[in-house]
């Protein structure tokens, strides 16, 4: 009686794959010496093929455009997001990285994206760690979204303690001590640092229309 894995078996057995075929009838009697045959010229090694389409690759990070808002280190389900406390910056860990895209989904100025770069085994482990990679290469339309997530005072429960005014990564907050606070809307980037800080739970979220993000222009 055939059950769901014995016709998985059967469909690898016949199909024929895109990469090596499965199982594998070719494969040498000893990895060392055919790595060895290979430096030698003796035979010729597949290259590995190019990532297509959307790829999840080591992460590239843009140093200048992030705000420190540490939106990225609250979703990474590995730890692999560590931040700078002098610099208000972070700094990716990729040898803890499981590669899920959260961070990049998450960040309000798109400072981070999924390279196709996947040759990334190292002995060093400094090597592994993505400080800057520069200006990110995503173009405007794929960042570009319907509605955004905004935050706006409730004046009624605002207490003027500043402390929203004080954290907000990009200084879109502004009021006297004592006095009710507003969040300038064109300023915020919905991170949500100010809502999470508010000891009387006077900021919440509004959702309002997105204007377009502007991306670095690609190279040619």
């Amino acid at each position: 009686m055939l059950n769901r894995m014995s016709l998985q078996l059967l469909r690898q057995w016949v199909d024929k794959v895109f990469t090596n075929p499965f199982p594998v009838p070719s494969m040498p009697d000893s990895l060392t010496a055919a790595l060895k045959a290979a430096e030698e010229g003796k035979i010729k090694l597949n290259p590995p093929i190019e990532p297509q389409g959307y790829f999840r690759g080591r992460l590239d990070y843009d140093k200048e455009r992030c705000i420190g808002c540490k939106l990225c280190i609250r979703v990474c389900p590995a730890n692999a997001i560590e931040f700078l406390e002098e610099e208000k910056k972070i700094q990716i860990h990729v040898d803890r990285c499981c590669f899920c895209a959260q961070c990049t989904e998450i960040c309000p100025v798109k400072c981070l994206s999924m390279s196709k770069e996947y040759l990334i085994s190292s002995y060093d482990r400094k090597a592994q760690i993505v400080r800057d990679s520069g200006p990110t290469k995503k173009k405007e339309e794929d960042i570009v979204v319907e509605s955004a997530v905004k935050y706006e005072v409730d004046e009624e429960k605002c207490i003027g303690c500043t402390k929203c005014a004080r954290n907000c990564p990009v200084n879109a907050i502004s009021g006297e001590l004592k006095k009710p606070h507003v969040i300038d809307k064109e300023k915020c980037v919905g991170c949500g640092k100010c809502a999470e800080l508010c000891p009387k739970d006077a900021i919440h979220q509004v959702e309002v229309a997105a204007q377009a993000a502007k991306a670095a222009p690609e190279e040619k």
